[in-house]
């Protein structure tokens, strides 16, 4: 996914007001529930999808150490990706021997609807085949491009609700399904009418549909930034929470990974102050989406020529990253009216060419973040 970054500016101006701002208390969490985001671009070789573009990124010998554990050299320069059922398996197992709590799939489709037969959505679909998928839960990400059009919506949220019944779909502890809303703008107008009338008027069936099933009232987070805009779209559609599928420093920016994690701790900071409803803290495994850069998919449309191709956000080391959950878990505790449910948001789980993994790699088969921040990330199940 491409993101855009907040200026600083926004963040000191929210910050300023944050301590001067009341917060009501709340039982609240007394613990994080960690889930990672997937973008499954790593299930198919075919041309003209996802997976082909992020094969020819990962290509590059020097950018092996970052492909997935079930990538395959076929010998002529090109890296393809070799998965099965078993290969998922394995990173079932990984994720729930860290104590991961759930998957956050990013949804496709075609007309509008959730379409099982993308390729972009097969790592779900060996998730629910799977004989050990209740080891790791799952919630959807949808997209204003997979819940429907304006006025036409009700095949599109049976589709999403529909697998709220699965028996390990996420939950609250109060019982309501997690479902994150990836906002972009540019599909507002073609799908919605270009109003966030009509799309809150599809959340609030999809609500109606999902009582009515007795799976109960979604909680619905928001998945947009920078945060004042996200809080005012939500506002707007009724959701329940806001939060944002990555944090970086702009496609030109060049760290070591303390600055963005300081970086991110004011977004986190920010979205606080701003919002009347909730907060689910987003932690980003880094930020260096060189192999993408070097080799543009087809479907980024961004100017390369303002791009700084070599700019990146070094990727956490294990300590880092452990100390990343840490603090996210610490945000959610002290946050207890804004962060109810103690949820929290990994990016990425399977961001191989942009940002950063935290599934297998040839690099790193032993997915060495993952151990190292085990303690926290299982803290809520021990």
């Amino acid at each position: 996914m491409i993101l855009n970054s907040v200026t600083r500016r926004q963040l000191c101006t929210a910050l300023a007001g944050y301590l001067l701002v009341p917060r009501s208390a709340s039982a609240g969490a007394r613990c994080a529930t960690f889930g990672a985001i997937r973008w499954d671009a790593q299930y198919c070789n075919t041309k003209g999808e996802p997976c082909f573009e992020e094969g020819r990124a990962l290509s590059p010998a020097k950018w092996h150490f970052r492909a997935p554990v079930h990538s395959r050299d076929i010998g002529t320069g090109e890296l393809t990706f070799d998965a099965t059922q078993q290969t998922f398996d394995h990173e079932i197992q990984v994720a729930h021997q860290a104590g991961l709590g759930y998957w956050a799939y990013l949804a496709y489709g075609k007309d509008g609807k959730l379409d099982f037969t993308h390729s972009m959505m097969s790592g779900l679909n060996f998730h629910r085949k799977s004989t050990i998928s209740s080891r790791v839960n799952y919630c959807l990400i949808s997209t204003l491009d997979t819940l429907g059009r304006a006025k036409a919506f009700d095949d599109a949220i049976g589709r999403i609700c529909d697998l709220f019944s699965d028996r390990n779909y996420q939950r609250t502890p109060d019982g309501r399904p997690v479902l994150f809303l990836y906002y972009l703008a540019a599909l507002l107008p073609g799908y919605w009418a270009n109003s966030t009338f009509e799309l809150e008027s599809a959340l609030k069936a999809l609500r109606a549909r999902s009582r009515k099933a007795g799976h109960g009232d979604p909680f619905i987070v928001l998945l947009h930034g920078p945060p004042p805009e996200a809080e005012a779209v939500r506002s707007q559609i009724g959701a329940d929470a806001i939060s944002t599928y990555g944090i970086s420093l702009g496609p030109n920016g060049n760290a070591a990974y303390s600055k963005l994690e300081n970086y991110i701790e004011s977004y986190w900071r920010t979205e606080a102050q701003v919002t009347k409803a909730g907060v689910v803290p987003t932690v980003v495994v880094g930020w260096d989406s060189r192999p993408r850069k070097e080799t543009p998919p087809a479907y980024d449309k961004r100017d390369y020529s303002r791009i700084d191709r070599q700019a990146h956000v070094e990727i956490a080391t294990p300590g880092e990253f452990a100390t990343a959950c840490q603090k996210a878990e610490r945000f959610v505790v002290d946050h207890p009216s804004i962060c109810p449910y103690g949820l929290v948001l990994i990016y990425s789980w399977n961001e191989y060419s942009e940002g950063g993994a935290l599934a297998p790699t040839i690099g790193d088969p032993n997915s060495s973040m993952l151990r190292a921040a085990r303690d926290t990330l299982s803290s809520c199940t021990k």
